[in-house]
């Protein structure tokens, strides 16, 4: 009797749990303040007339497309995660506080001005109460680039205190942090020129970077290892297994088809996931056009291109990249189970346990580049065929945040399992909860090395 009456109540306490946890479109990082840094993009944040929408097109790269329109119900998107940034050339630590903390304050006026439709959550705890109980959008707040901006704990915790889940430690341009990632092309090289001329070894993380890391985590926010060079991020990953700080990745690649210092490799991926964290792919197709591809990549595109199925810029390459590194993620859940002798299989693992292993997406909209092209008619690959019916996303590619719906459709569709995808706003709060309980236990250990030091 006992025994039942106990595994019923596993059971109901295991059934609770699970409806607890949150399903949802995530947007990992958009940039609907970035007018505030460069003025040339207009006023951000807006509503249009609806009788007069402003036409728009899938390249945008110096416009504004961040319209409260798209934002409003967007069936797409149910969380923005809104990053704020400073110039990178930025000198004044006063200056760099004053212009992150206005962004802020821009997101939080405009989600009170219309608290009926927007909603502003500072912590793991306020996004869950708002996805259950209300059906608004809800903007949770990071940073992208620590320079100047973290200074010192104090620092890591006004912003914590912010509301601020995360901090992208590097972001275009080398910094006292570490060596950021020189994309191919000639701007990148232009904007970080110092870094092009460094050995690989001198543009690893340095000791400022490790304690960034530590103040932030010391005041409960996650670090974002994006944009940081091949080296730093190795060298981030070590300090993090060291200290156990699970890392998180917003917007980098998958290096065995973008072989470039954005793409991370095999073995740095399973290290990320190892310490708790998780990747996440730009939804962008421009973003994520290959590079210096491995031989079974190149072979898989040459197949589909042949096949009329691989339109290169468009949502194909997205498919491409998120399948690649979906599968490559399934087929080593072994690797993260201490009983290697008992064969795991992704599909028999629980909803939950699945969790561990999500892919999230960021859209960078307003982040200095232009989205996914069409895949049919004029800037697409191939011609429009009068008797077929198309998603949004094939005819116009991505010209804004209101077409995202249109980007998972089409996957569905095409039977592309995008339940990575929505588990990932679920592993986010994960990480940020786990963060924030952890806090003491950072700011002792950090205690500790400083008095070892003296």
């Amino acid at each position: 009797m006992h025994k039942y009456f106990f595994y019923f109540i596993a059971l109901l306490f295991a059934n609770n749990l699970q409806a607890q946890e949150i399903r949802e479109y995530m947007d990992l990082q958009i940039h609907p303040n970035m007018h505030m840094v460069y003025s040339f993009f207009g006023d951000g944040l807006e509503y249009f007339d609806e009788e007069d929408a402003p036409k728009l097109k899938w390249k945008h790269q110096l416009k504004n497309v961040n319209y409260a329109n798209f934002y409003e119900d967007n069936k797409g998107v149910r969380i923005f995660v809104t990053g704020a940034l400073t110039v990178e050339t930025i000198k004044s630590k006063k200056k760099a506080r004053k212009t992150i903390l206005a962004q802020i304050e821009f997101i939080n006026k405009f989600a009170e001005e219309h608290s009926d439709k927007f909603v502003v959550a500072k912590t793991p705890e306020e996004v869950r109460h708002y996805v259950k109980n209300t059906d608004k959008t809800i903007f949770v707040h990071s940073i992208e680039g620590s320079k100047k901006v973290i200074n010192s704990a104090e620092d890591a915790q006004f912003w914590a205190d912010q509301g601020v889940a995360f901090v992208t430690l590097i972001h275009l341009v080398d910094s006292k942090s570490g060596g950021a990632a020189i994309k191919p092309g000639m701007m990148p090289a232009l904007l970080n020129f110092k870094g092009v001329f460094k050995k690989k070894k001198k543009r690893g993380l340095k000791d400022h970077g490790r304690e960034v890391i530590k103040w932030l985590s010391a005041a409960g926010i996650m670090t974002d290892l994006t944009h940081m060079s091949d080296q730093t991020r190795k060298d981030a990953l070590t300090f993090m297994e060291e200290h156990n700080i699970p890392p998180i990745v917003t917007h980098d690649l998958f290096k065995p088809i973008q072989n470039h210092p954005r793409g991370i490799e095999r073995e740095d991926i399973l290290r990320i996931y190892k310490l708790g964290g998780f990747m996440s792919l730009p939804i962008s197709g421009e973003s994520l056009k290959p590079r210096k591809s491995e031989e079974e990549y190149k072979n898989l595109i040459d197949s589909l291109t042949q096949a009329e199925c691989y339109c290169e810029g468009s949502i194909h390459t997205y498919k491409l990249t998120y399948e690649a590194l979906q599968e490559f993620i399934e087929e080593n859940v072994m690797e993260f189970y201490a009983d290697k002798d008992t064969l795991i299989n992704f599909d028999n693992l629980s909803e939950q346990d699945k969790v561990r292993f999500s892919i999230g997406f960021q859209s960078d909209f307003n982040g200095w580049l232009n989205h996914s092209r069409p895949v049919y008619g004029k800037d697409g690959c191939y011609e429009v065929h009068p008797d077929s019916t198309y998603e949004a996303i094939e005819l116009e590619g991505m010209p804004h945040p209101g077409l995202i719906e249109s980007h998972w459709n089409w996957l569905e569709k095409e039977n592309v399992d995008i339940s990575p995808v929505k588990r990932a706003s679920e592993r986010f709060l994960q990480v940020w909860e786990e963060l924030r309980a952890n806090k003491d236990r950072f700011k002792e250990e950090h205690t500790e090395e400083l008095s070892s030091k003296k």
